[in-house]
């Protein structure tokens, strides 16, 4: 039961930050960088909360190496997913309402 909850954290952290972008996007029309701020922070967070249940699934680890590596780098992810969403989004209504280029 525990790894399923591990495994579920991991992937609410993949897809947290797409879904609340889209949403903070189309719903609350908040600004592009703003809400991809929000996303991010938000797919850090359950980066981190991945990184600990991880950690203590398995108490023979006393290396905090983990959370360290998710507390630097745990942004890097969610950012690219972001942008791959907004990228989607971008091309999406621009196809849509016919713009060039």
């Amino acid at each position: 039961m525990e790894k399923f909850a591990v495994t579920a954290l991991l992937l609410i952290a993949l897809a947290l930050p797409v879904v609340l972008f889209w949403f903070l996007r189309s719903r609350f029309r908040l600004g592009i960088l703003f809400a991809a701020g929000i996303a991010v922070a938000a797919g850090w967070a359950f980066n981190l909360a991945y990184a600990f249940a991880v950690q203590a699934l398995d108490p023979s680890q006393v290396d905090t190496s983990t959370l360290k590596i998710a507390g630097a780098f745990g942004w890097v992810c969610p950012t690219v997913l972001v942008f791959l969403s907004w990228l989607v989004w971008r091309l999406a209504t621009r196809r849509r309402t016919g713009s060039p280029g």
